[in-house]
């Protein structure tokens, strides 16, 4: 069977940055099953899959405009540190700050007395990526699947639902050693946090969210 739209693959994966540095891998444990057709992986590897069959293997080079886009010197702000309603701040915490264009991550890049420094950029933005994927299997994606989006199962990538658990190359915190496929960025903590600040889009619109600290179940 090849791979198409709505058909649910599940691959062995490694991906690395230019350099060989290995960004994310499955490190032999149990393979990710991705729901193709409906945005659960960048691009650049969706492209790459189309019309591959079990026992496939692809290596691919994805540039930004493919994979997470090019960095935005705009995303970078200084906001004041009381929009973080005296939580402790760490050099590399992430946060939530919840925007009109829904959940958006930010990075805690500097501390400066009474000023943050924080990114908005995707943390491989920019970065041209490599993905060495074995297709271990590929099958229809049921009516349930496609109807939400993603894979149902323990294995599944997802998108874009409220747990933000999001996957292949999508960004979100790593909890109690779950697998992002394809790209993940790993952040230390047990929790998420919404953030309240100004957070500048492409469209150099400034957008005010509410801060505070969300623990997850």
């Amino acid at each position: 069977m090849k791979i198409t739209s709505n058909t649910v693959v599940s691959i062995d994966y490694i991906v690395t940055d230019e350099n060989g540095q290995v960004l994310d891998t499955t490190n032999g444990q149990d393979a990710m099953e991705v729901l193709i057709g409906h945005s659960n992986i960048v691009p650049g590897l969706e492209d790459a899959l189309m019309g591959k069959e079990k026992g496939d293997r692809i290596d691919v080079l994805v540039q930004p405009d493919r994979a997470y886009g090019i960095r935005h010197p705009e995303l970078i702000q200084e906001i004041d540190i009381n929009m973080f309603e005296g939580m402790e701040l760490n050099v590399g915490d992430s946060f939530l700050a919840d925007t009109d264009m829904g959940k958006k991550p930010i990075v805690v890049k500097e501390i400066k007395g009474d000023t943050v420094v924080v990114d908005g950029n995707h943390p491989l933005a920019g970065m041209t990526l490599k993905f060495m994927v074995d297709i271990i299997d590929v099958r229809q994606a049921t009516d349930s699947e496609i109807e939400h989006g993603h894979v149902h199962g323990a294995h599944g990538c997802c998108h874009g639902h409220d747990d933000d658990h999001e996957c292949c190359g999508k960004h979100h915190h790593d909890h109690d050693g779950e697998h992002e496929c394809c790209g993940k960025h790993h952040h230390d903590h047990d929790d998420e946090h919404e953030c309240c600040g100004k957070h500048h889009h492409e469209h150099d619109e400034e957008h005010e969210c509410c801060c505070h600290k969300h623990d997850r179940e």
